[in-house]
């Protein structure tokens, strides 16, 4: 009797695991011995590809909904085909020159800059895109700028002394010209530097309110008061992406995704946590390759999520981070029963252009 040696057991075993996963995501049927002995993935013959199955069932990867059916992955298949995707993440070259288009055309709106790039993965991967950025209402201010932008529209830059960078458009009555501008950044940068979101609020409120002639001290306190007011950092699209594929969730399941994303403070508490996780999982990883990927892909799938809404779904999120400074979250809410390379690449991509472009932004107004 041919005794097999184990690390050739192991390849048939993951290529059977991988190619029936990846066809269930494809079709959304079951997957059985026939179609999987037809592809020709391994030379085997069919009685081993069912001795396989059986024992892929009995390690908690596979499931048989009825006895003569065909199987599917479970959660644990998922991960495993996953983290098989993870080591080799390919780009298709289309799919990487359509992201760059993308970009090429909305980077020029900064005001909109996260917005637009959230809009940009919902669209590209057809599923709810969401991004965060870190809360700098507790970060010290390092210096500001005023960019104008147009007649009488301007952006308010806000640098803080861990690099992080955010940006606020407003509009006055009255043009500025370039001169006074300068003027007002300097003043500013003297008084506000080293001080919070809110004691900076204070100081204008105090000292430059009832002189503002021009009403952009008002417009500054405006935007300072919004982010000591504002709990929700998060940005959502793509919601309608759940009930274009209604045949692959239960009209309860799309309920349930719909109010806990409606439901902002609660999503919002959920994604902050993850982003959380992740950080922790990056400071315990101590390879050269995870130190110079920092925005490190993350996937859950299904009952990994520990959500009762999210029990079908598959949440996929990479940190952007700014030298060793993480600036925020993105990702994408999917069906478990998604392309996973192609979405992963997807993020990947995009996560590397956010960083590109505020890298260039902490070049421009970083001190």
């Amino acid at each position: 009797m041919r005794i097999l040696k184990p690390e050739i057991a192991n390849q048939r075993r993951e290529a059977i695991l991988n190619w029936l996963t990846h066809r269930y995501i494809l079709t959304g049927k079951p997957v059985s011995s026939q179609e999987i002995y037809d592809a020709n993935i391994i030379k085997v013959s069919p009685a081993t590809i069912r001795n396989i199955l059986k024992q892929l069932e009995e390690e908690g990867y596979l499931q048989q909904l009825h006895t003569s059916g065909g199987r599917i992955p479970t959660d644990k298949a998922y991960r495993f085909y996953i983290d098989s995707i993870l080591k080799t993440q390919i780009l298709a070259e289309k799919e990487k020159e359509k992201i760059e288009l993308e970009y090429e055309r909305k980077i020029s709106e900064l005001d909109h800059f996260l917005k637009s790039t959230t809009k940009i993965l919902s669209d590209l991967t057809k599923k709810v895109g969401f991004s965060m950025v870190s809360d700098i209402k507790s970060e010290e201010i390092k210096r500001v700028d005023i960019i104008d932008v147009s007649n009488q529209s301007y952006i308010f830059v806000i640098v803080t002394s861990t690099g992080l960078i955010r940006h606020f458009p407003f509009t006055l009555k009255i043009s500025l010209e370039k001169l006074r501008i300068r003027s007002i950044v300097s003043l500013l940068n003297k008084k506000l530097k080293g001080l919070s979101i809110n004691e900076a609020l204070n100081l204008i409120r105090k000292d430059y309110l009832i002189k503002d002639e021009t009403g952009i001290f008002e417009a500054i306190a405006n935007i300072f008061d919004s982010i000591v007011r504002d709990d929700d950092e998060i940005f959502i699209e793509g919601l309608s992406k759940i009930y274009d594929t209604t045949e692959e969730f239960s009209i309860e399941e799309i309920r349930s995704m719909a109010r806990l994303l409606e439901e902002k403070e609660r999503f919002s508490k959920i994604i902050k946590e993850r982003f959380a996780d992740t950080l922790n999982k990056i400071k315990m990883l101590e390879s050269d390759s995870i130190k110079k990927k920092k925005h490190l892909i993350d996937v859950s799938i299904g009952s990994e999520n520990n959500i009762k809404e999210l029990g079908n779904f598959s949440i996929i999120t990479s940190l952007y981070c700014i030298k060793d400074k993480s600036c925020g979250l993105l990702g994408i809410i999917g069906h478990r029963r998604m392309e996973y390379p192609k979405v992963i690449s997807i993020i990947d991509a995009v996560s590397s252009m956010v960083e590109e472009v505020i890298s260039e932004w902490e070049k421009e107004f970083s001190l």
